[in-house]
C-alpha cells in the first residue's frame, strides 16, 4: 500500500517571543496532513490494496491507548469496509456472468405423438405415430462473443466503482482523521493555556501575600483558573466526538481509546489551479466514462449480432404403428424469417445510450470543475489565513503579553490586562488551528477530486 503523507511544511506552533510567557514551547510529532498529497495524489495510484489480506498494523481491534497513525487508519478502513467487500462479491458475481455468456445453447431432446384417441380408424393408439429426436439451435458465434465482451466491458466498469468506493473511503477517513487530530491539538492546547493560568494565579497570590495585588485581582485570577478547566472539559468532549466519528469509519469498537499519532502542518506554496484542473479527467469518477462508452459500444454490437436469425436444426425417428410396423428418419430446419422485427429498435436505443454517456461524462466534468474551484478557493483563502495569523498577528501578540506581564510584575498594568493579553493570543492560537481544519477540508476534497486512477485496468 502507497503512504500517505500528511505533511504541512510549517508547524502550526506558534513562536514565543520570551520564557517569561511561559507557554510550552514542546516539539510535535508529525504526521503531514498538506497540499503534497494533492501534488503526491495527483500521482499516487488509487489502488489501495484492492484486495483484502490481512495487513501488518491491522489487528482485530485497537489495544487500549494505542497510537494511531493516518496510514494504519486508511488500512483498518479499507480492510474492514463493509461496502468494499459487497463490491468484491459484486464483481465475483460479474465474473459468473462472463462465463455464462461464453457458452453456448443446450440442446433439446423431444418426442411427439400423432394420430392416437381418434375416431374411425384412429381410435386407440393402433394407428399412433411416435417421433423421437433432438433439436439445436445453432447460434452465430458472433452472437456469443458479443455477449461475452458486454459481459467483460460490465466487470471493467464495476471496477470503476470499485475504485471510486476507495477513493471515498480515502476521503472520508482523510477527514475525520484530521478532524480527531486538530481536536486533539486543541485539548493540548487549552492544557497548556491552563498552565499559564495557573502560574498566573500562583503569581497573583504571591503578590497579595505581599500587599501588591488587591483580593480583586486575586478573585480574577482564580475565575480565569476555573474558566479555563471548563473549556478543556469542552475540548475533551469534542474529542471524544471526532474518534467515534473516526473509530464508525474504522468499525472500530474501541470508541475514542486511542491516541492519533501525527502532527500539522502547511505547505509553503500551492499549485495552481489549472495544474490541479488539468488533472480531473484522469479520476476515477471520469475516467470511468471511458469504460462507459467501451459498454454501450459493446451493447451495440450484440444489438446489431441479435439482428441476425439462427437456424435450428432437428433429427430424430418416427415410428409408424400399423400392419408394418415401420420406421424412418426425420430430418428439419428452422430459419426466421425476419421480415418485421430486425431488433431495430433495439438498437436505436443502445445508439441513443452511447450518446448519453458522452453527455453525462461532460456533465460530470463540469460539476467536479465546480466543486474543485470552490474546494481551491476555500484552501487559498485557509492558507493566507493562517500565513497572516501566523506573520502578523501572531508575533504582536506574543510581544504584548510579554510586556503586559513584564508591567504587570513592576506594577504598572493590572491583571486584567494581562487576562486580556494572554486570552487574545490563544485566541490567535485558536483562529490558526481552524484555518487548518478549513485548510484540510479543502485539501481533501481536491484530493479527493484530481486523486488519479490506476495506470492500467486488470
Amino acid at each position: 500500500m502507497p503512504k500517505y503523507h500528511f505533511a504541512f511544511k510549517k508547524s502550526i506552533r506558534p513562536r514565543t517571543g520570551a520564557n517569561r510567557t511561559e507557554i510550552n514551547r514542546k516539539i510535535e510529532p508529525r504526521i503531514a496532513l498538506s497540499i503534497a498529497p494533492i501534488k503526491q495524489a495527483l500521482a499516487v495510484s488509487l489502488m489501495l490494496c484492492a484486495s483484502f489480506a490481512t495487513v501488518e498494523n491491522a489487528r482485530a481491534q485497537l489495544a487500549e491507548g494505542e497510537a494511531l497513525s493516518f496510514d494504519q487508519a486508511l488500512e483498518l478502513a479499507i480492510e474492514r469496509s463493509p461496502r468494499a467487500q459487497l463490491l468484491e462479491a459484486q464483481l465475483e458475481a460479474l465474473e459468473g456472468r462472463i462465463d455464462q455468456a461464453k457458452l453456448k445453447p443446450n440442446p433439446t431432446i423431444g418426442a411427439e405423438l400423432d394420430n392416437v384417441l381418434g375416431t374411425g380408424e384412429l381410435q386407440g393408439v393402433d394407428s399412433a405415430e411416435l417421433t423421437v429426436g433432438i433439436s439445436q439451435l445453432f447460434e452465430r458465434r458472433e452472437k456469443r462473443e458479443k455477449r461475452a465482451e458486454l459481459a467483460e466491458a460490465g466487470k471493467q466498469l464495476h471496477r470503476w466503482d470499485y475504485e471510486e468506493a476507495l477513493t471515498e473511503l480515502r476521503s472520508e477517513v482523510r477527514h475525520a482523521f484530521s478532524n480527531a487530530l486538530i481536536a486533539q491539538q486543541n485539548v493540548e492546547l487549552q492544557k497548556e493555556l491552563l498552565a499559564v493560568a495557573d502560574a498566573n494565579q500562583a503569581e497573583v497570590k504571591r503578590r497579595s501575600e505581599a500587599a501588591k495585588a488587591s483580593a480583586i485581582e486575586l478573585s480574577q485570577a482564580n475565575l480565569a483558573t476555573s474558566r479555563q478547566g471548563f473549556e478543556i472539559s469542552r475540548a475533551e468532549r469534542e474529542l471524544a466526538e471526532a474518534k467515534i466519528e473516526l473509530a464508525a469509519l474504522l468499525n472500530e469498537t474501541n470508541l475514542g481509546n486511542f491516541k492519533l499519532e501525527g502532527s500539522l502542518e502547511l505547505e509553503e506554496r500551492l499549485p495552481s489551479f489549472d495544474a490541479l484542473a488539468s488533472l480531473l479527467d484522469k479520476s476515477p469518477a471520469l475516467a470511468r466514462y471511458a469504460a462507459e462508452r467501451q459498454t454501450q459500444e459493446a451493447a451495440i454490437e450484440l444489438e446489431l449480432a441479435e439482428a441476425k436469425g439462427d437456424m435450428e436444426l432437428f433429427g430424430g425417428v418416427k415410428y409408424l404403428r400399423g400392419g408394418s410396423d415401420e420406421a424412418a428418419f426425420v430430418v428439419g430446419i428452422d430459419i426466421p424469417w425476419q421480415i418485421r422485427n430486425r431488433n431495430q429498435g433495439n438498437i436505436r436505443s443502445a445508439r441513443a445510450e452511447l450518446m448519453a454517456v458522452e453527455a453525462e461524462r461532460r456533465l460530470a466534468r463540469r460539476d467536479a470543475l465546480a466543486a474543485l474551484s470552490i474546494a481551491y478557493g476555500r484552501l487559498r483563502n485557509a492558507f493566507e489565513e493562517w500565513h497572516g495569523l501566523d506573520s502578523q498577528l501572531l508575533p504582536s501578540a506574543e510581544s504584548t503579553l510579554e510586556s503586559t506581564q513584564n508591567g504587570y510584575q513592576q506594577g504598572i498594568v493590572t491583571l486584567l490586562s494581562v487576562l486580556d493579553a494572554r486570552a487574545a493570543l490563544f485566541e490567535i492560537r485558536a483562529e490558526m488551528l481552524e484555518a487548518t481544519r478549513a485548510y484540510i477540508e479543502a485539501e481533501s476534497e481536491i484530493a479527493r477530486l484530481t486523486s488519479p486512477a490506476p495506470a492500467s485496468k486488470k
